[in-house]
């Protein structure tokens, strides 16, 4: 048997030679890490801009003929602190930003509004517009 110190030394360009293996390996690696890089914060902004333009109806199409109660429950008629459903369901961007900041929705007074992100704040997974508003909640969104 011969010792690893009686072997020959590789040459490079040999096909003995791991050395420029492992190096081709390397620079497979880094450029792939540099892609990803590069390609992450593009996906991570198409998320963000799909959760902006996503849109929630408050109430959902099934009692688009009740109220909204400012504590977000859904009541059949008007009744003291209660409001009606926007005329049009209301767009991610908006609802972000009355979560976040405590705006008002555009054509809506604050009272209104809140009670609109009360019921919002209440819907469960499967209703209409969860899907929207797991977006805009999400770690990581803003």
């Amino acid at each position: 048997m011969r010792d690893e110190i009686e072997q020959p030394d590789a040459v490079p360009g040999d096909p003995a030679d791991t050395s420029q293996t492992r190096r081709g390996m390397l620079r497979i690696g880094a450029l792939g890490t540099a892609a990803m890089m590069t390609v992450k914060p593009g996906l991570s902004q198409a998320a963000v801009a799909s959760a902006m333009t996503c849109s929630i109806p408050v109430p959902d199409s099934n009692n688009a003929d009740k109220w909204i109660r400012s504590d977000g429950t859904l009541v059949k008629k008007n009744t003291v602190n209660a409001y009606p459903g926007p005329s049009s369901p209301l767009k991610g961007e908006d609802v972000k930003n009355s979560i976040k900041y405590g705006t008002s929705y555009p054509g809506y007074n604050s009272a209104a509004s809140s009670a609109y992100t009360n019921y919002i704040k209440k819907l469960t997974i499967g209703g209409q517009g969860y899907t929207c508003y797991a977006s805009l909640i999400s770690p990581n969104r803003y």
